[in-house]
């Protein structure tokens, strides 16, 4: 699988190419813009994910070795209609999953028995499968409310669904901190109309599912892009504020669909079959 073909496996010394595949330190990790947006006069800005873009890297090695160029010559090559493994060493060991794109493979010789690629652009591959999937919780991932910050609902629903209030905010964090500001605005269903759905459609990998859970909570399943993924128990003997009840990790890069539907039914200490909807946390 070509996942499982990594550029640079290791941050050092490759004694076999005598040089390391890891490119210059002090890359620019961009990613496009992959919204459309729109503003009718007088009103507020609306938007919507249209693309499932990821990053770009535009990756230099200088004076290298000719082994080691030759090497980043057939991956640009061999994988310019397919994909391949890249790991930031630099930036956390994260793994990114593309391929280099342009017409031209920029090799310049630079004397002495050295060469250098500049500017050769990585792109990220949406929907490829990968070894290792993003998984830095506190410092990479957004949370997505049902409300975006000027009021707009942007939790799809369908049944008995209605906002409501909890009656303290919860702490959940987020670039590495705790935020404890959080709105306290979610979304209740009394759960007793099987098939009352909720759903919310982002573009990343992996996300975590943030529900109301007490002693009158009940039953859900949980559909991802349209497959059943797993139940979800919302009981709790404390009424909690918000509580982690699902986390999904291998999700390659997409514009995923997240859906919890009722069931009417609950555990058998639950007091009712109420579900309630905070935030879904995802990983970017």
């Amino acid at each position: 699988m070509p996942e499982t073909d990594i550029l640079n496996s290791t941050a050092i010394w490759e004694s076999d190419i005598e040089d390391s595949m890891c490119p210059d330190y002090g890359f620019t990790r961009k990613r496009t813009n992959t919204q459309l947006r729109k503003k009718a006069v007088g009103s507020d800005p609306w938007t919507r994910e249209t693309q499932n873009t990821g990053h770009s890297f535009p990756l230099t090695w200088l004076t290298r070795s000719w082994a080691c160029v030759q090497r980043l010559k057939w991956y640009f090559e061999q994988y310019e209609d397919g994909y391949f493994t890249i790991i930031d060493h630099d930036g956390g060991g994260r793994h990114y999953v593309g391929r280099f794109t342009g017409s031209e493979f920029p090799l310049t010789e630079d004397g002495n028995g050295n060469w250098s690629v500049q500017n050769l652009i990585f792109e990220e591959m949406p929907t490829a499968p990968m070894l290792q999937y993003p998984s830095d919780w506190d410092h990479e991932s957004i949370l997505f409310c049902i409300n975006n910050d000027r009021g707009d609902q942007k939790l799809a629903t369908n049944g008995a669904w209605t906002q409501a209030i909890l009656s303290a905010a919860p702490s959940i964090t987020l670039g590495g901190t705790a935020r404890s500001n959080l709105t306290k605005t979610y979304m209740t269903d009394p759960g007793t109309n099987t098939g009352d759905w909720a759903a919310y459609e982002y573009r990343g990998y992996g996300f975590k599912l943030w529900m109301v859970t007490g002693p009158a909570q009940g039953i859900a399943t949980v559909y991802v892009d349209g497959v059943m993924n797993s139940t979800v128990d919302c009981y709790a003997s404390t009424t909690a504020a918000t509580s982690l009840v699902l986390t999904v990790t291998d999700l390659s890069l997409d514009i995923h669909r997240v859906k919890v539907v009722a069931t009417n039914t609950m555990n058998t200490n639950s007091k009712a079959v109420a579900l309630g909807w905070y935030g879904l946390q995802v990983m970017r």
